[in-house]
């Protein structure tokens, strides 16, 4: 489910238009639920290796709710303790602002519609968070050189159609024609980079996962164990491997991985 969800939310990522909400709607959906079941696998495997093998109860994982910041923060202390410190962010960060955004999501903005129709929602309009941090990603991966290219584009096409006006744009506001439309080209070539920027998060965790089940591994061996309860559960995540290059371009994650003969 974890691996599913996540090169469900890659591709969808990869393909997301901002003219059309629902494809929003289920990257974030898509998205969330594949990090936060990756994460709770290594909080079940932290639990076992704290608790002689012995897995937490329903309870003791429903505690952890949904907040994916809140997991990742339990996760990135669980990786300290054990000297495994590379790759993890701050929250001050854009990786840290686009987990945040999902986080949210997860935790209530995902009914954002329905709080709307009925008794109204303190949670922001998700898919305006979610467009903000996607700029974040695109200042930070778009060159300055890219940026004014698209800028003049976007000045051409509108002064050739007399575009002048304004109109509702993706932030939730209105906008200059002229600057919808330079940010809708910039969040069409940069939609990879925000795939490659979900996989910086999750590639810690996938080392910190390796590690657990090491050490399980070994507990077993040292109780006795004539085999092991606990599977090598990296193996359904592969795509953590993949390059930067290799994440920004590809647009196709579902028929590319297949798990169990699948």
């Amino acid at each position: 489910m974890a691996s599913s969800s996540l090169l469900s939310g890659f591709e969808a990522l990869a393909k997301i238009d901002y003219d059309r909400a629902g494809t929003i709607y289920s990257t974030l959906f898509a998205l969330s639920v594949g990090l936060e079941r990756m994460m709770k696998i290594a909080v079940i495997l932290e639990h076992k290796l704290s608790n002689d093998l012995a897995n937490p109860s329903d309870k003791q994982l429903k505690a952890y709710g949904h907040s994916l910041t809140g997991l990742y923060a339990k996760l990135k202390n669980v990786a300290a303790t054990r000297g495994q410190t590379l790759g993890w962010f701050e929250v001050d960060t854009t990786q840290g602002a686009l987990l945040g955004a999902l986080s949210e999501f997860a935790r209530g903005s995902r009914y954002y519609n329905f709080d709307q129709l009925g008794k109204g929602s303190e949670n922001p309009d998700p898919l305006v968070h979610w467009f903000n941090v996607h700029m974040q990603v695109a200042e930070d991966s778009l060159s300055y050189r890219r940026r004014s290219q698209i800028m003049s584009n976007a000045q051409q096409f509108c002064e050739k159609r007399g575009l002048f006006g304004w109109e509702w744009g993706y932030r939730g506001r209105y906008d200059l024609t002229i600057d919808v439309t330079y940010e809708h080209e910039v969040a069409r070539v940069s939609r990879g980079h925000c795939v490659w920027t979900i996989l910086e998060i999750i590639q810690p965790i996938y080392r910190l996962i390796d590690l657990l089940v090491e050490e399980a591994h070994q507990l077993e061996s040292a109780k006795g164990a004539t085999s092991s309860g606990v599977p090598y559960l990296t193996e359904f995540f592969p795509f953590c491997f993949a390059t930067r290059d290799d994440a920004v371009r590809r647009k196709a994650w579902t028929r590319l991985f297949r798990f169990a003969g699948r």
